[in-house]
């Protein structure tokens, strides 16, 4: 009898399609949860699969790969013992490689990834476990006072066993601390001490989220007879730390600033300590500006390359990692997920060879922008309203702050329902669409047009 058990799972989440505004899915109620994760597909994004070294390792292996709805599986043919071993174990080089291509042209636009990059690299490598999720992307850094940050960029801060993580609402930096007034801390916490609260009412405080366990429970979520304490949000996201160069032949090195008349360039695979090749280059005179690596007869993968001076040494500054591409057909590839036999946590395998079936996440976060509503004429504006008069144009409305993009989230309030006023109602604009944005004065605006609206007394 064949048996095929897991080797490994990816989800691969995006919170513009599972999130609602501001509320990540965690803190959406169960039914908005169920829905919001049924309506979302990776295929809807991404256009995952093996390249053509990784589809030879999976045949050697007795490997098969099934795209799922939250992104993919990898489950190998295992004997009977338990817990099941692998009939193939993998070895110290084994290495599974899946290219990632985007499906969606607006990508870009709604996803948050800081300064922008051509390719990015995920791996099981990271060494990314937070509150018990195995991220395949690098850590989200902490704040660099020699940094000028560009918005929609974020910086993290440890909180306990978690993470605290502020975006940048507008170009910021560089500063001794943080500038209060261009940070925001995501995800906005949505418990509220002055509202009463129904049984079975989820809330989100300080990266926890809660249960409602009785009507009208105090504001004590540490109180266990009223509020139960459920998942810590882990709090992490792919960025601009994922950024990698791709080549496919040859890597051009700009390594003027080291002024060397010689040099040696080692070349070593991700994981390894062996050099995979080392390739000398002299200038004719003077110094060099630039040398040309051969990457020819490198099998696909992540190597890091460092430029050595006469001692031998590898040049501070200079030193740099890039993936490989040798399959032609990952050209134009957003990006790749690398698979190793990993360690700890990521391990593939425990100590005594069984099967481990690791599960990885990686999760991207939707971009923020402030929303601006264009009329034709002179726009009165409600009691209550999300919106304001931009300057001095009564035409233009506009968010006082960056809000989160989102495929099911609620729109501006150009009138609240006030409950003093019998004649009023309330009036909601849309949320905006993701194809109308523009970079403007350091941040980011999304723009509607809008016909005349008349609001209430």
């Amino acid at each position: 009898m064949i048996r095929y058990r897991t080797l490994f799972e990816v989800d691969i989440v995006h919170d513009y399609f599972v999130n609602r505004g501001e509320v990540v899915i965690e803190a959406q109620p169960d039914e908005d949860r169920a829905a919001l994760a049924a309506l979302y597909s990776t295929a809807d994004v991404f256009e995952i699969e093996p390249d053509a070294p990784t589809r030879a390792a999976l045949a050697g292996h007795k490997l098969l790969f099934r795209s799922t709805r939250s992104g993919f599986i990898v489950v190998v043919q295992a004997d009977a013992s338990t817990p099941p071993r692998p009939i193939i174990a993998p070895g110290d080089g084994f290495r599974l490689a899946f290219v990632l291509r985007l499906r969606d042209a607006r990508f870009a636009n709604y996803t948050e990834l800081g300064p922008p990059s051509s390719f990015y690299r995920f791996g099981n490598d990271a060494q990314n476990r937070v509150a018990g999720v195995s991220y395949l992307s690098r850590p989200i850094p902490a704040f660099d006072t020699t940094r000028r940050y560009l918005v929609g960029e974020v910086r993290s801060q440890a909180a306990g066993s978690t993470f605290d993580l502020f975006l940048a609402l507008r170009d910021t930096g560089p500063a001794a601390t943080p500038v209060a007034a261009d940070w925001r801390r995501i995800p906005a916490d949505t418990f509220s001490a002055g509202e009463t609260y129904q049984s079975g009412a989820i809330v989100l405080a300080a990266n926890r989220v809660y249960r409602a366990l009785v009507n009208a429970p105090g504001t004590n979520l540490a109180n266990a007879a009223e509020w139960q304490p459920l998942e810590l949000l882990g709090n992490q996201y792919a960025s601009a730390t994922d950024a990698m160069g791709v080549e496919f032949a040859f890597a051009t090195l700009d390594i003027a600033a080291a002024a060397l008349s010689s040099t040696i360039v080692r070349i070593t695979r991700a994981g390894a300590a062996a050099p995979v090749s080392e390739q000398p280059f002299a200038a004719e005179q003077g110094t060099l500006s630039r040398v040309q690596v051969d990457l020819r007869t490198m099998p696909s993968g992540t190597y890091r390359l460092e430029v050595l001076d006469d001692t031998q040494t590898a040049v501070p500054g200079q030193s740099r990692s890039i993936f490989v591409a040798a399959d032609a057909r990952s050209t134009g590839a957003f990006g790749v997920i690398e698979i190793r036999s990993g360690t700890a946590d990521y391990a593939l395998l425990d100590g005594a060879g069984a099967l481990r079936s690791p599960r990885y996440a990686l999760r991207f976060l939707n971009r923020a922008t402030r929303w601006r509503y264009i009329f034709p004429a002179p726009q009165a504006v409600g009691a209550g309203a999300d919106v304001a008069h931009e300057g001095l144009d009564q035409r233009v409305l506009v968010t006082a702050a960056a809000r989160p993009l989102s495929r099911f989230g609620p729109g501006s309030l150009l009138q609240a329902n006030v409950v003093a006023t019998p004649a009023s109602e309330e009036i909601l604009l849309p949320a905006p669409d993701v194809e109308r944005m523009r970079r403007e004065n350091a941040e980011w605006f999304s723009e509607t047009h809008l016909p005349n609206l008349t609001v209430g007394p």
